[in-house]
């Protein structure tokens, strides 16, 4: 069988579709302008995309639509272990009064499923780190999910994922050697939790571990952080929250073999 070429035409659809969300909202001149097509193919594709209720129109806006929304639910609940992942998410923010995240990997790369900020005063401008949320996209070797993901993978599949996905820099203290990356996750199979030491965005930090389905396939991660000026990666916070994820790890496991 013949390798398989991409269509281009669904190209152009999720390239107009993403430069709309980019844009927060889009004129069909806005998107002539920063987008390679002609007027009349995009006018096309926008007609079309708004027919199947993917994009929606506020006066000359063009907008994502909400039927979105229900594909990305089905795609966040497809798999049965992630609604009880979903509900120790919500503990683990209680427990900790911090943020709680449950991520998960696919293709090589990190999404929030479900995300609870546990400090959620209005009041508060530093509540919440800003930049996750549900449904948030990022590389995996700059994160705590992402490393706790990794250490369960084989060497060849992590290989593929830095083949694949590269080790970019987004703060000065990203791991961009595949060497020192190894040894990290060696650290982090170990002692069983991973660290974002400010890695991922400056100011951040947190520790994560990884999800086991029954069949010991690594399923996701839980991982707990906060303001790099509160959240502190010494003991014994360290200990505490690790536990914390630990209590959460033992519930989501009961919870899978009493349903098996």
């Amino acid at each position: 069988m013949s390798k398989p070429r991409p269509v281009k035409t669904t190209m152009a659809s999720m390239s107009i579709v993403q430069e709309i969300k980019n844009q927060n909202g889009a004129t069909l001149a806005d998107l002539t302008e920063s987008l390679n097509y002609g007027r009349t193919t995009l006018y096309n594709h926008l007609s079309t995309l708004q027919q199947e209720e993917l994009v929606t129109k506020c006066g000359q806006e063009y907008h994502v639509g909400l039927r979105f929304l229900e594909l990305g639910e089905y795609a966040r609940n497809r798999r049965p272990e992630y609604t009880p992942a979903k509900v120790q998410t919500y503990r683990l923010a209680e427990a900790t009064n911090e943020e709680a995240m449950f991520a998960v990997e696919e293709n090589g790369l990190m999404y929030t499923i479900e995300y609870v900020m546990g400090d959620a005063n209005p009041s508060n401008p530093e509540a919440g780190s800003q930049f996750i949320r549900v449904g948030s996209k990022y590389h995996m070797h700059n994160t705590a999910a992402g490393k706790a993901i990794l250490s369960q993978f084989s060497p060849d599949d992590t290989q593929s994922v830095i083949d694949r996905h590269g080790l970019p820099a987004t703060t000065d203290r990203t791991i961009t050697d595949e060497d020192e990356l190894r040894v990290e996750l060696n650290r982090v199979r170990e002692r069983g939790y991973a660290v974002n030491d400010e890695e991922l965005q400056q100011g951040f930090r947190s520790i994560a571990v990884p999800v086991l389905g029954v069949g010991d396939d690594v399923i996701g991660a839980f991982s707990v952080g906060g303001p790099a000026y509160r959240f502190k990666l010494t003991q014994p916070r360290l200990d505490d929250v690790y536990e914390t994820l630990t209590t959460s790890l033992e519930r989501i496991d009961e919870t899978m073999r009493h349903d098996q």
